[in-house]
């Protein structure tokens, strides 16, 4: 059980590092926007649409290198009304058959057939659909797609921990399960 510990511990760990390291694109979508909007308000002659298109871009490369490592500390959407009412060992089965049954299905096919949607979109040399926009569409496909791949790995590291509460008789504190209604600083 140590060992399962410790590749869910590796896995976060590498998770936390993708998303503290993309965090800083934060700051970039940030200077992106307020040059936008600021050359806008001058009556700029710049081209808006890439820098639209470059903001866009920006936010979903955030959302998507987060994704993973807000999987495994439980900040996703969770219906709790049933869930609180569980105890310890009756959330983590329930987390259980949600990793297995539910989230791990679904999003490895959505991460595996997105491998096939950043390749159709290389071949086909897909850019922006508009004549001025960003080229090479397939870049923020592909950082999409790793952050599918991302997901995947939080579900295994949150479905390895699970698996030592259950079967390894330690508690959810003892492994650091975060589920149920977690109070985190991202």
């Amino acid at each position: 059980m140590d060992l399962l510990l410790k590749l869910s511990d590796a896995l976060r760990w590498l998770l936390e590092r993708i998303a503290r390291v993309s965090g800083w694109l934060i700051v970039a979508m940030a200077f992106v926007t307020v040059f936008d909007v600021t050359a806008r308000k001058l009556g700029l002659p710049l081209p808006y649409t890439k820098l639209q298109e470059l903001e866009w871009h920006l936010h979903t490369a955030i959302f998507s290198l987060w994704m993973g490592y807000c999987y495994t500390i439980n900040a996703h959407p969770r219906i709790d009304s049933l869930h609180e009412r569980l105890s310890e060992r009756g959330r983590a089965w329930v987390e259980f058959g949600g990793c297995l049954l539910l989230a791990l299905p679904y999003i490895g096919l959505l991460a595996y057939f997105s491998l096939d949607f950043v390749a159709l979109s290389f071949a086909v040399g897909e850019r922006s659909e508009s004549g001025v926009g960003l080229s090479y569409r397939w870049i923020i496909k592909g950082i999409y797609a790793a952050g599918l791949w991302l997901v995947v790995l939080g579900i295994l590291s949150v479905l390895l921990r699970v698996i030592v509460v259950l079967f390894g008789g330690r508690s959810a504190r003892e492994v650091d399960l975060r589920i149920g209604h977690v109070v985190s600083d991202i």
